[in-house]
């Protein structure tokens, strides 16, 4: 039965991924029609914020397109999973603390969502991939991206306040608390860039790890903290927001499939032994590598 849904796993990702460049292509392409569309009513709508919410989520969806179309083509994806797990899910405790600095923009239950976010990912980091504070801290990359946020947060309120009059009557709390919120979208929207840091910048080889069970323990709970985690912000909220505004909704479930394309391309790598690369059977349970 198991190794049936493995190989079943298998071929729907090989048929989904003949090109890789289809499935994500496809999503960004259907993201884009629904903000082309809402553009090209706007004088009927007027001005709202839903155009800007789709453009967000465009954002959003680029680093996991250019992520899932690049890592396909490399060497070892699993190992490279493993490697860029920390950091990303690094940005999202970062993003989610700021969200709960931030307590009164939100309502109870988005608080308490990203607060069950925030504890997911602090137990993955610690019990998932048995991270120390020390090797956390070592995570330039992000401390870089996050310094980056900070400063265009600041200089975007700062020609803003110069372009529109009414913002110079702020205080310095108002504007410290706007551009706290600025940045901290602004470090959601990057939440996967230091992937494609990696993926980018990392050679053709593979990445051997001594103690394959950890290594195995890693990719997987990175991909279930990921399903949970925007299985709240993304199918959710997109149930909270049909009766309002059905196509929020259906950009909301774009995301998400779009990330479950990229998760179980990788796990369809884990637990398809034929096809790892270097000593990736070791990866499996002991009953199902003897089957195999």
């Amino acid at each position: 039965m198991q190794c049936s849904a493995t190989n079943m796993m298998w071929q729907t990702q090989q048929f989904l991924h003949k090109k890789p460049q289809v499935v994500p292509g496809l999503l960004l392409s259907a993201a884009s029609c629904l903000f082309i569309h809402r553009h090209m009513t706007e004088e009927i709508y007027g001005h709202d914020a839903l155009k800007t919410f789709l453009g967000l989520i465009i954002i959003q969806m680029l680093p996991l397109v250019a992520l899932e179309m690049k890592i396909m083509s490399c060497a070892d994806p699993v190992g490279l999973f493993c490697k860029f797990a920390t950091p990303v899910t690094l940005v999202h405790a970062i993003f989610l603390t700021m969200r709960l600095c931030m307590w009164n923009l939100y309502d109870n239950s988005f608080l308490l969502y990203s607060a069950l976010g925030l504890a997911a990912a602090m137990i993955t980091l610690r019990k998932g991939f048995n991270e120390s504070p020390l090797s956390i801290m070592r995570c330039s990359n992000v401390w870089v991206l996050i310094f980056l946020a900070l400063v265009a947060a600041f200089g975007t309120h700062m020609v803003d306040s110069y372009l529109q009059p009414s913002w110079k009557v702020q205080s310095w709390g108002d504007f410290f608390n706007e551009m706290l919120s600025t940045s901290n979208s602004y470090v959601e929207l990057m939440g996967f860039v230091p992937a494609v840091w990696m993926v980018y910048r990392q050679d053709q080889r593979t990445y051997d790890d001594i103690d394959s069970v950890s290594t195995k323990r890693k990719a997987t709970s990175f991909f279930l903290f990921l399903v949970a985690f925007y299985m709240t912000e993304d199918v959710f909220q997109a149930w909270d927001a049909f009766g309002v505004s059905p196509v929020a909704a259906l950009a909301h479930m774009l995301h998400f499939v779009l990330l479950c394309d990229f998760g179980c391309y990788v796990l369809a790598h884990i637990y398809n032994t034929d096809k790892l690369v270097g000593q990736l059977r070791k990866w499996l349970p002991a009953d199902l590598a003897c089957e195999v």
